[in-house]
């Protein structure tokens, strides 16, 4: 497969991993073992993906955002999400995957904790002395997946859950964002990720979380920053980099796939938004698309 085809997949937990995992499942392995991937770079997977960086050199690249790899640090890569790595061969850490009915319906309000997994970001440095991300209590998470004895699932939710909730609090997320206790706002999210292809307008979305416009945008932009319309373009852009990138597809038949019906329009929308036209960007070599 090639990679402009990679990104017409997304890879399930079942096609990576040392050890088989199935979807609902909770995968521990060590970082040092999934330095090559099964599938090549770049990828996306159906599933979340924690890879905690104990120590190792090289960089991460996240939906062209690319990330210096230096000491200890977090990355979360979310489900759609395009990533690669390039990491020396000394590198140690774990690696942490599991989907959302990796979680019991009760467990936690029922799956509180894939609302939490939405809201952290990609990348985060580990605190000096934070023990949650240690190797020590990673380790005794890998015993429990590893071994699997009584009860372990819910032993490798409590953990997981803990290791979530830690990283909300290190990225200062449930500060910044009131989303953790704001059911519209993972609504809207959802809404966008499941619409955006077909609908750009901010009346569709408010309309079906029973909002005017109005409210919904200065919902959305006091709790996440941009506009509600801003958001949704902004979810375009990036499905648009994609595409452009990874895929074969004419830059009108980009348009149409995104709810761009004139190419002119959505010619016009991408140099407005990447500062170069769309032919140049797909000429541009991966690493300085950030």
């Amino acid at each position: 497969m090639s990679p402009r085809q990679e990104l017409k997949k997304r890879h399930p937990l079942e096609s990576l991993g040392v050890k088989m995992a199935r979807r609902g499942d909770i995968r521990v392995e060590r970082l040092q073992e999934r330095l090559n991937p099964k599938v090549p770079f770049p990828h996306k997977h159906d599933f979340y993906q924690i890879v905690i960086v104990h120590s190792s050199e090289g960089h991460h690249e996240i939906d062209f955002t690319t990330y210096p790899v230096k000491g200890s640090q977090v990355f979360l890569i979310k489900p759609g999400q395009m990533h690669g790595w390039k990491l020396s061969a000394r590198s140690k850490g774990f690696v942490i995957e599991y989907t959302e009915e990796s979680f019991d319906k009760d467990f936690m309000g029922k799956s509180k904790l894939a609302q939490h997994s939405r809201q952290v970001p990609d990348h985060f440095k580990i605190p000096k002395g934070n023990h949650i991300f240690s190797e020590t209590f990673l380790e005794m998470m890998e015993v429990e997946f590893q071994h699997q004895g009584d009860n372990f699932e819910m032993c490798l939710q409590s953990y997981l859950s803990l290791i979530l909730l830690e990283a909300l609090r290190i990225s200062k997320a449930a500060d910044r964002q009131l989303a953790e206790n704001d059911d519209v706002i993972s609504q809207f999210t959802d809404l966008v990720e499941e619409n955006f292809h077909e609908q750009h307008q901010v009346e569709f979305y408010a309309g079906k979380l029973g909002l005017t416009a109005k409210a919904l945008s200065a919902k959305i932009q006091r709790v996440l920053g941009p506009s509600a319309k801003e958001y949704i373009l902004n979810r375009c852009m990036l499905e648009a980099k994609r595409l452009l990138s990874y895929s074969e597809l004419s830059i009108s038949e980009i348009g149409y796939s995104l709810g761009f019906d004139d190419p002119n329009y959505f010619s016009r929308f991408l140099k407005k938004n990447m500062k170069i036209s769309a032919g140049k960007f797909r000429k541009t070599p991966p690493k300085k698309k950030n």
